[in-house]
């Protein structure tokens, strides 16, 4: 009332507004669809990834349970009560592996369990058998993937030093460098060349599950590579540092 018939100018303007308007509307409602459906691919592909990952970590358990028993099968005929030693060893290790579910444990945690692993690989090969570990203690508490150095050790042992009359020796180390994680697993034992290293790596289920369980946790950014040169042989694994970690002192 009192006000003015609308043109058709003004009616034509408000209709474009009315179809801009839903425009814009339909946009932000596609564009959210759009959102919601990247959110369940995203939680869909986590899943897929954690399966995965409970398979593959599943798949080592047994096998290193495998290779510990046969080395106290062996001790058992040659030193029965080192072998019931090493048979308690064994039991420790079993609870800490079996009792664990995360995704990564402490680098400390890790250690330990190599030094456990490696204890019960000395009461076998004896003095054939020489070990260093170098890792800085302000690295103990990064976070890695579970079962990480072992599978690497127990590679060196299988390869390196089963095979050598003399045996040799393994030094594992672990170092910062840059924003990565840089670990090494070295054996003085067996000498190799280029073409085994790509069949051990191609058929061997230890490093490729290994491999496997790097690439579904951190994708690319992580690698592994063995190499050998006419001294020694060296496994190394390189990973991005977890963001909490990227404050410790960096190697340059």
């Amino acid at each position: 009332a009192g006000g003015r018939r609308l043109l058709s100018g003004d009616i034509e303007m408000l209709h474009a507004v009315a179809s801009l308007a839903a425009r814009r509307i339909d946009a932000v409602r596609l564009e959210q669809e759009r959102g919601q459906q990247r959110l369940r691919e995203h939680d869909i592909n986590r899943l897929a990834t954690e399966a995965e990952l409970r398979a593959l970590r599943a798949q080592v358990n047994p096998h290193f349970l495998f290779n510990a028993l046969n080395t106290v099968g062996y001790l058992i005929q040659t030193s029965p009560t080192r072998a019931h030693l090493t048979l308690m060893k064994l039991s420790a290790i079993l609870r800490g592996v079996l009792r664990s579910s995360s995704n990564t444990v402490r680098l400390g945690d890790e250690l330990d369990l190599v030094y456990a692993y490696l204890d019960i690989e000395r009461a076998r090969f004896e003095e054939r058998l020489d070990v260093e570990v170098v890792v800085d203690d302000a690295l103990r508490a990064i976070q890695v993937p579970p079962f990480l150095i072992q599978p690497l050790v127990e590679n060196a042992i299988k390869h390196g030093i089963a095979p050598s009359r003399d045996g040799g020796r393994i030094a594992v180390s672990a170092l910062v460098h840059g924003d990565a994680l840089v670990i090494s697993v070295r054996n003085t034992g067996s000498r190799t060349n280029d073409a085994a290293i790509a069949v051990g790596r191609r058929e061997g289920l230890g490093l490729a599950n290994l491999e496997a369980r790097l690439f579904q946790q951190y994708g690319p950014l992580a690698r592994m590579s063995v190499t050998g040169t006419p001294v020694e042989t060296i496994a190394s694994l390189i990973m991005p540092l977890p963001e909490r970690d990227l404050l410790i002192e960096k190697d340059t």
